[in-house]
């Protein structure tokens, strides 16, 4: 399939129609997304993240989490099934850090008893404020069920990756994930990588809480490292 007219870009991501209405293509951009929303050029990253979130697309499809993954098509591209996306960022909290820390007096770096979500409308205008479900049904983003198949998607999608990366010595602090429509069906999309995840390294836990997070992927070889240690 052959890239058509560019529909939207965002800060790691260009999207394009295809000559078959129900598929888009994704291309990957070589930026990073760094805590705050600060982006830099880092050459290769949109390959890895590629690479990386076609795999983990596939890893949670195995647990029957229906996503908009269809194929790789090169090594930056990929092919996706078209939503109506949700214009809401669900974000799964597991440990306590930066703003979670700051807004609720947590101690830096605890677990937390149970997984926290959520939910940021995606308005970069607006700077992407945070809202609650009452907001999103009562806004027309999504209906009751929408919200109910969401939080539970989202929390069974952020088990299944906390399982996943622990067993490669990371602690999954938090991920940012998205849904869309397709039909009566609701789909992850989005995508799944380095820039949606973020990581408390367990390789040595004597190192300081700092040292250990790995918030920023900042270098070709950070993500050369996290490509081998998610992919092993």
């Amino acid at each position: 399939m052959k890239k058509g007219k560019k529909i939207y870009e965002g800060k790691t991501k260009k999207v394009y129609l295809t000559e078959e209405q129900e598929y888009l293509i994704q291309e990957f951009k070589d930026e990073a997304v760094a805590a705050h929303s600060k982006k830099n050029a880092v050459k290769g990253s949109g390959a890895i993240n590629n690479e990386l979130s076609a795999h983990l697309f596939r890893y949670l499809e195995s647990y029957h989490i229906p996503t908009h993954y269809v194929k790789r098509l090169g090594d930056t591209l990929m092919l996706i099934k078209r939503l109506d996306i949700i214009p809401v960022e669900v974000l799964v909290r597991n440990v306590a850090v930066g703003d979670a820390v700051k807004n609720y007096e947590t101690e830096e770096g605890a677990e937390l008893p149970q997984s926290v979500l959520e939910y940021y409308l995606k308005d970069e205008e607006r700077k992407d404020p945070m809202i609650n479900e009452d907001h999103l049904i009562s806004y027309g983003h999504a209906t009751q069920e929408n919200i109910e198949k969401v939080r539970r998607t989202a929390l069974k999608v952020n088990a299944v990756l906390k399982d996943f990366f622990m067993r490669r010595n990371l602690k999954l602090i938090d991920v940012r994930i998205e849904f869309g429509r397709l039909k009566d069906k609701l789909l992850l999309g989005d995508e799944v990588s380095l820039e949606t995840c973020r990581f408390l390294d367990m390789t040595d836990e004597s190192l300081k809480l700092k040292d250990r997070l790995r918030f920023n992927f900042d270098t070709p070889e950070v993500y050369e490292e996290m490509r081998q240690r998610i992919l092993s």
